[in-house]
This record gives C-alpha cells, structure tokens and sequence, in this order.
C-alpha cells in the first residue's frame, strides 16, 4: 500500500512588472464634417485622376451630389457645377476646387520592357526618381503596377560621386513593370503590349495614404487638391443633411485642369459675382500647421479685398485659426478664372500642406478650418 504524502502549499510568488504597458492612445472625436472629409479622402485617393483625365473621379463627385439631391451640370471637359439656391438669389458665390491632380503619362515604349515616362503638370523627377512604386491604367482601365528608377542606378555601379551628380531629367527616369522583370530586349516591348501598355496612357503613383486619427494627421500624394474636393463635398453634405439654405447662392465648381493652368473658367457662368478658390499651399510657411491660410495675392496678381475682408470675418465668426499669406510661386483657379475673363471678386482659402507635390502631410485642423470658415461666410 502506497504512503501519502501531504504536500506543502505553494509559497505565494509576486511579480512586480519592469515597466507599465503603455496606455493605448485614444482616437481624437471628429465632428460630423471631418468624418465627412475623411470617407471621401479615402474614396478619392482610390481613383486615379490627373489634369484632364478626371473623367473617374467625376463620376464619383455628381453620383454622391445626386445621392444628396442636388442637380449637377456637367461640362464635355468633365467639369462639375452643384448650384444652391440661397435667401438671396442677386449674389451668385462660387467655391471652387480642382478635381484634377499632378501625375505621371506613359511617353515611349523601350525594347527591354520599360517605359519612358513625363510629367502632368508641376511633378518632378526629383519627387519620383527612386523606388517610387506606381500603376499604370491600360486601354482596358486595368491597373500594371511597376516600379519607377533612374537609368543611373545603383550606386554600386555609379559610385558615390556619379551618384549624387545624377541628372534630375525625365529623360533619364524609367518606369519597369513587374510582370517585365527579366525580359530582354528582345521580348521586353513585345510583353508591355501584351500587357496593354501604350503611349499616352496615365501612370498612378502610389498614394501611400496614412490617416493618424489619434494625433489628427494625414499623409499622402495627392492631397493637393483632393483636400479642396473633400471640404466642398462635407458642406454640400451637412446642407443637405440640415436642409440649410445659405444667405447667397451658391455654385460648387470642380475644375479639371487647374494644375495646368486652365482651371474652372468653363463652369463659371456670367451671374456669377465672386469666386473663391479652395485649395491647398505651402505648409512649411505656416506658424501652426493647425491653421488654415487666407491667401492675399498670387504672385503679383492681388485678391480681391472685400471678399478676403469677408473670408477673414467668418473664420473669426467660426473661432477658426487662421494666417494670412501669400502665394510666391504657382496659383489658383482664382486668378485663372481672372485670366479668362471673369468680371466678379476673387479671393483664395486654403488647408497648408508639408512637401507640396510630392507626398504630402497635414492635420485635421488645417482641413476642418477651411469647411467651417466657408459654412460661416455662407450662412453666418
């Protein structure tokens, strides 16, 4: 017969932990329009889109518009216009933004499988030289998805000197699909025409989009002017959604070729008695990235003061925070529309954006002061 063993009771271990856990950071509460203008940053960026080629990106603005019950004219450019009635119908204000963005165009086909590539409006090598990853649209709307290079590479083969000295000129920038990695040059055009690559067809850089909702920042390409697009879009939807009716009519306008210097002049109809142009600018300028920017002049050409004066006064009404700037270098559909003929005031807001044209970073409260100080100058 086996003996019992009575055992001992376990002596009781405490562990103390080295360090604590770090709290998880709690998401910051976005308001009605900054959810509003998030969605539809995320709906847009998945849409390729570049100056005049904005047919896509369109459709997905006037299908939303309709959805809200707004009647859309739509021009043979692809050009937008949502008019609101308003209390009062004499004043005709048009807030405009650019649908159209910078972008890259397939411009020749080589024998070892890559293509050359040039520019859509203000996009440098320098902003894609290297490992840049990047889709180009076939005839068919099917998405290749490649990487872009410098014939000068690596730096193994060039060395450091030859290297940094490298020419920043489109001539010297190629684009390789994937599904041409290996090919030679005696299969390699032969395969990017079977993959129903050809001149003139766009190149879609990755957008690279990062909403941080705990610190209220986003990063990507194209910010410039999805922005703009998606501030328009949150107004057009809280006036829907409240059934609000500004004190002046009001013309929502989305332009399709701002980047190349003919913005929304084709939708911008004679009644129309002011103009402002909702876009984006150089954020490195700024005191507080949090601020919007009421533009004052475009390189020499200055906006239109009483329509700044008003602009000015409704981001106080709205206690928005706000710089006063102006524009060095490039413009707005503003002084376009100016440019063609436009009789009426022009004046310019903007959400300030960090490595403008290239890929891009802001902050929530950049964004939200633009639609707030609008939704003031149109209903306060």
């Amino acid at each position: 017969m086996a003996t019992k063993i009575k055992a001992k009771p376990a002596a009781k271990t405490t562990v103390k932990a080295s360090a604590k856990t770090p709290a998880k950071e709690a998401k910051k509460v976005l308001t009605p329009a900054m959810k509003s203008a998030l969605g539809h940053t995320r709906a847009l960026l998945d849409i390729p889109s570049a100056t005049n080629r904005i047919g896509a990106v369109a459709d997905y603005v006037e299908k939303h518009s309709k959805k809200l019950g707004y009647k859309v004219e739509r021009q043979w450019d692809d050009t937008l216009r949502i008019s609101v009635t308003g209390k009062e119908t004499k004043r005709v204000v048009g807030y405009g933004a650019h649908l159209d963005r910078i972008g890259l165009m397939v411009d020749e086909l080589f024998d070892d499988g890559t293509v050359k590539i040039s520019a859509i409006g203000g996009l440098y090598p320098g902003h894609v030289m290297d490992g840049v990853t990047a889709k180009i649209q076939t005839k068919s709307g099917a998405l290749v998805e490649g990487l872009i290079f410098h014939t000068d590479t690596p730096i193994h083969k060039m060395g450091l000197e030859g290297f940094e000295k490298r020419p920043q000129k489109w001539k010297n920038i190629r684009l390789r699909p994937d599904a041409c990695i290996g090919c030679t040059k005696k299969n390699g055009k032969d395969k990017l025409k079977a993959l129903g690559i050809q001149v003139g067809q766009l190149v879609w850089l990755n957008p690279m989009l990062n909403i941080d909702e705990v610190n209220g920042t986003l990063r990507s390409r194209w910010l410039d002017n999805t922005l703009g697009c998606v501030v328009l879009l949150a107004l057009m939807e809280r006036w829907a959604e409240k059934k609000l009716k500004p004190k002046f009519s009001v013309d929502f306008i989305f332009s399709a070729a701002e980047e190349a210097g003919m913005g929304g002049t084709s939708v911008i109809r004679p009644e129309m008695s002011d103009f402002v142009a909702v876009d984006t600018s150089v954020g490195e300028e700024m005191e507080d990235l949090n601020n919007c920017a009421i533009k004052q002049k475009a390189g020499r050409y200055p906006y239109s003061q009483k329509l700044t004066d008003e602009l000015e006064a409704a981001a106080e009404k709205a206690k928005v925070g706000f710089e006063r700037k102006s524009f060095e270098g490039g413009g707005t559909d503003a002084e376009q529309a100016k440019g063609a003929g436009f009789k009426g005031q022009v004046a310019c807001i903007v959400s300030p954006i960090y490595n403008l044209h290239s890929v891009e970073s802001t902050t929530f409260g950049a964004v939200e002061g633009v639609i707030e100080t609008l939704h003031a100058h149109a209903m306060l």
